[in-house]
């Protein structure tokens, strides 16, 4: 696809009448609801005790099945003197919040949750990583990391004897303020267990190695990765070079990005100059995805778009073209700011993510951005649409993704299992808001003729059970999709260990092809779309673990009459605005008259006889 870019991008000017039908067709079909408080988002940000904490970087979140339900759940950082939050899922994305009720009590400033299965049981346990930055008091280590053991109950124990430690190397007077800036894992040396990578904005980073017992080692200095002290934010893991091992490219504020190349005998070594990826910006947020499905795995960094003393030209967010799928050689070439791509000027950017919003085979870029000065607001959140691999388009305007608060992580996930990718903020401090977290709920699955979907989910026996590292590819009708599975990603984020994958108009996947992190590969043929599938490296198939909703609105937007299609036992329907006020009710029916509405937003419950919620939907009146 890349080869075909470039002989058509000379002659794309002409056919720009075409594609804009295109998208405008796209932009109809593409729409984002603020359903934070109707999913059960409470408050959590105490504007009263060290509120530039959560004002100037905020914390993070992170989505994972923690209690293997298979629906996702999600956990979000807070600030110092306050349990984080975790919401659980009740099965049709509204979510409850259960941390401190599941023994999660820590109360320090948390910037990070990330979710591994660290002892080999296959159960998920959580890494909380904080700091004290401009913490007036109480606080004691500059950087603090806790290791939250899940139990076969499904309550969490801290282990304090496990090796994960700073030891205070981080509390010298003589550093600089530090400010965690990223933690993701992988497993390092190929033993089979999940190493931890934190990274720190003001001094150097360390590297955890999971010695399999339990216990982890801290081999910063002989890795090489313990370099001097830079800025480091978010951190990402890949075989970028198909070596065998995972390299790492981390992202650097004020100076150069670093990718450091494993070198099969857990160290490592900075080759980011030589392959095109050393950009010296103030990239923050990362994000991998294969834009032009050629097969190999492009990066997005988010970054301040400005122009800094004696600079000519403005600063602005990376996306580093992978050429390996050329000649099979690691180098990069930055094109965000290429005619038709455009993804490069877009304000103060944090948080990140490709994801598919569309179903259509092409991942889509959104950002999250914000920073607290006046000549910096409003400052919007950002959704380009992927136009064929070939072109982004700006739709945050029109898909109503475009909102002006502060925030730090952006993740995709399918939060109500409805074949579409719904999109997750974690806040910052907001004037008016106090939420840590706000949830967008993606409306596409419930349009007409809406493209279909497949999310597979990779495991493995024992240790690495939710296969971090591995490769998943699709192909269908001729086309390949390649999905990354990750612990750490964004900017303070993680996102679910699924691969969702848009297919099209297809009913059918010709080919699911896992290439797990031991180097083996598991391929299976001909499955149905429309469904969430397990595979093992026995190629044995789960289905629909989860199973998918069996109601759809539609159309949605609506003008008059709103479409229901359901096989669930439904008496009753209750509409109610958005400000809970209900506006419309009856007995049920297939056909709901809603002209009478005003435009705007509006939620649907749909009810047995005990008045029970089967499921609660969002419709635009229009």
């Amino acid at each position: 696809m890349k080869n075909l870019f470039r002989k058509t991008s000379k002659i794309f000017s002409l056919c720009v009448p075409i594609f804009f039908c295109f998208i405008s067709f796209n932009i109809y079909s593409q729409s984002f609801s603020d359903v934070t408080s109707a999913k059960g988002i409470i408050e959590l940000i105490d504007t009263g005790v060290d509120p530039i904490i959560a004002k100037i970087y905020g914390g993070g979140a992170s989505v994972v099945d923690f209690d293997n339900d298979g629906d996702l759940d999600f956990f979000v950082g807070t600030n110092f003197g306050q349990t984080s939050q975790l919401y659980r899922n009740n099965g049709s994305g509204q979510f409850q919040e259960v941390a401190s009720s599941l023994g999660i009590s820590n109360t320090d400033r948390i910037r990070v949750g990330l979710w591994i299965d660290y002892n080999g049981d296959e159960l998920l346990d959580l890494i909380l990583v904080g700091d004290c930055f401009k913490v007036s008091s109480g606080c004691v280590e500059q950087l603090d990391i806790y290791l939250y053991r899940q139990t076969s109950g499904g309550q969490f124990v801290e282990e304090t004897n496990a090796g994960l430690d700073f030891n205070g190397k981080y509390n010298t007077s003589l550093d600089t303020e530090k400010v965690v800036g990223g933690v993701s894992a992988a497993d390092i040396n190929n033993d089979g267990w999940l190493d931890v990578f934190v990274s720190v904005w003001g001094a150097e980073s360390t590297l955890f190695l999971n010695n399999g017992n339990g216990t982890f080692s801290d081999i910063s200095i002989i890795s090489n990765l313990a370099q001097s002290t830079m800025f480091r934010w978010q951190s990402i893991f890949h075989d970028f070079d198909r070596d065998g091992d995972m390299d790492v490219y981390v992202n650097v504020d004020f100076d150069s990005n670093e990718f450091w190349l494993n070198n099969g005998d857990s160290t490592f070594q900075n080759i980011a100059n030589t392959i095109g990826a050393d950009h010296p910006f103030n990239e923050m947020g990362m994000t991998l995805g294969d834009y032009d499905n050629d097969g190999d795995f492009d990066i997005y960094a988010t970054n301040i778009s400005r122009i800094d003393d004696g600079e000519t030209q403005p600063r602005h967010n990376i996306l580093l073209r992978n050429d390996w799928s050329l000649n099979n050689t690691l180098s990069f070439v930055e094109i965000s700011e290429n005619s038709g791509i455009n993804v490069g000027a877009s304000g103060w950017d944090w948080g990140t993510t490709f994801f598919d919003s569309n179903n259509d085979g092409y991942v889509d870029l959104a950002s999250t951005n914000g920073w607290p000065q006046i000549n910096w607001s409003p400052d919007p959140s950002k959704l380009w649409l992927n136009i064929d691999g070939l072109l982004f388009s700006d739709i945050s305007n029109t898909s109503n993704f475009n909102d002006n608060w502060e925030a730090a992580s952006l993740v995709a996930f399918d939060m109500e299992r409805d074949g579409d990718l719904d999109l997750l903020q974690s806040m910052k401090l907001n004037i008016g808001d106090k939420k840590a977290a706000r949830l967008y709920e993606n409306n596409y699955s419930s349009t007409t003729n809406s493209n279909n979907y497949l999310v597979v989910k990779p495991r493995l026996n024992g240790s690495n059970h939710f296969a971090i590292g591995a490769k998943i590819s699709v192909t269908y009708n001729g086309v390949t999709n390649i999905r990354l599975i990750t612990a750490g990603t964004s900017h303070f984020g993680q996102e679910p260990a699924e691969a969702f994958f848009g297919v099209g108009n297809n009913s059918f996947v010709d080919e699911i092809k896992i290439e797990w992190p031991d180097n083996t590969e598991t391929i299976v043929n001909n499955i149905s779309s429309n469904q969430v599938v397990t595979v093992m490296p026995s190629g044995v198939l789960k289905v629909n673990q989860n199973p998918v909703t069996t109601i759809k609105i539609y159309p949605n937007p609506v003008t008059s009459e709103l479409s229901i299609k359901t096989n669930k036992n439904i008496e009753k329907f209750e509409i109610y605005n958005l400000i809970g006020q209900k506006v419309l009710e009856n007995t049920f029916s297939k056909k709901i008259n809603v002209s009478s509405l005003s435009d705007g937003i509006y939620f649907l419950k749909l009810l047995n006889s005990d008045a029970y919620i089967n499921d609660t939907f969002n419709f635009i009146k229009k």
